[in-house]
């Protein structure tokens, strides 16, 4: 695909909108999946950048939420029935009404399927807005999304509280929703991978309890070695590959909840018979409710949340089609890629 950038005007600020000046933009796994041509949900051409860490240049006169100018601010980039039609709930969707926007039945997500916030400005609603602590890093601000993302993951079993967790995968998704588990009240935390320095850095600088490099252990046996008869209460995927997921159903316990977080992008095959006679629970799991945001803010705000080796590049924004293409080029390279615009 090709990347181009654009001189554009300074938006205008409508009324009922939040003019931001953006100072951080996050590259994922979805970014690189519209790089590649690959997101079957994508609008192209889109503007990518929905992991953004923002100020308030200027607030809409109808604006009643409190925003001022100068606020440093992270952006919830979804779009839902409760933004589309605000206090008027008998046009949302079931799932909007049930609290569960994040599986609105027309979400709508900036960066995929209409144009994000790379660029100097971004006109948002304001109830795509969260406030942080003036003081937070605005790198820090720009990583509050996929956080947001690793809190939804963690929280989306009941037996994820005083549980035993697995995680597979250890890459800056896999690696917060270790550390959001480990937060928000699981008992033992286990993360697995096949590179070695990403299991060092989650068990050594993160506070992990386990890391297991599958390339030298069979996952389920070393549930059982960590574990022990318990086994695991929840293992959550968040490597999103085939031949992965048959090794988690084969280690998972019965009465164990399979959490999906990793985006695959294609089907896989799965071997119904033992969800079913193992009375195995297995959940999917989308990006994040307001609350999963909040939780994430508190929680960097907090200090809660070993950052020293998430972010491994910051790329200037006039560089951003190489940033893309040497993430492309090096993936193992990188956990996560910042695009710096502002300061």
């Amino acid at each position: 695909m090709t990347v181009q950038l654009e001189e554009a005007e300074k938006p205008a600020c409508p009324p009922d909108r939040v003019l931001l000046r953006i100072n951080r933009i996050g590259v994922c796994a979805s970014d690189m999946q519209v790089y590649h041509g690959l997101h079957k949900y994508a609008a192209m051409p889109v503007r990518l950048g929905h992991e953004i860490g923002a100020t308030v240049e200027e607030v809409g006169a109808a604006v009643k939420e409190d925003f001022k100018p100068g606020q440093k601010v992270a952006v919830q980039p979804q779009i839902t029935c409760t933004h589309r039609y605000p206090g008027e709930p008998e046009k949302w969707c079931w799932p909007c009404r049930m609290g569960r926007n994040n599986v609105c039945e027309h979400l709508h997500v900036i960066g995929i399927h209409e144009d994000g916030a790379a660029g100097e400005y971004y006109v948002a609603l304001p109830s795509m807005l969260h406030h942080v602590p003036q003081e937070t890093p605005n790198d820090l601000v720009a990583l509050a999304e996929p956080l947001a993302v690793a809190v939804g993951s963690a929280t989306r079993s009941p037996r994820m509280k005083g549980g035993n967790v697995v995680v597979v995968g250890a890459g800056t998704v896999g690696n917060l929703i270790a550390q959001a588990a480990k937060n928000l009240g699981a008992e033992k935390v286990m993360i697995t991978d096949i590179l070695q320095d990403k299991l060092d850095y989650a068990h050594d600088e993160c506070g992990i309890d386990f890391a297991v490099n599958t390339k030298e252990h069979v996952l389920k046996d070393a549930i059982v070695e960590h574990f022990g008869i318990r086994k695991a209460d929840v293992i959550i995927d968040a490597c999103a590959i085939p031949a992965v997921f048959d090794t988690i159903l084969d280690a998972a316990r019965p009465c164990s909840d399979i959490v999906v977080t990793g985006n695959y992008k294609k089907s896989c095959d799965i071997f119904l018979p033992v969800i079913q006679r193992q009375e195995i629970s297995l959940l999917g799991h989308m990006m994040y409710t307001s609350e999963n945001f909040e939780d994430a803010i508190r929680l960097l705000s907090e200090g809660k949340i070993n950052t020293d080796k998430i972010i491994t590049q910051r790329i200037p924004f006039n560089m951003y089609a190489e940033g893309l293409n040497f993430l492309h080029e090096h993936p193992e390279q990188v956990m996560k890629m910042i695009i710096t615009i502002s300061d």
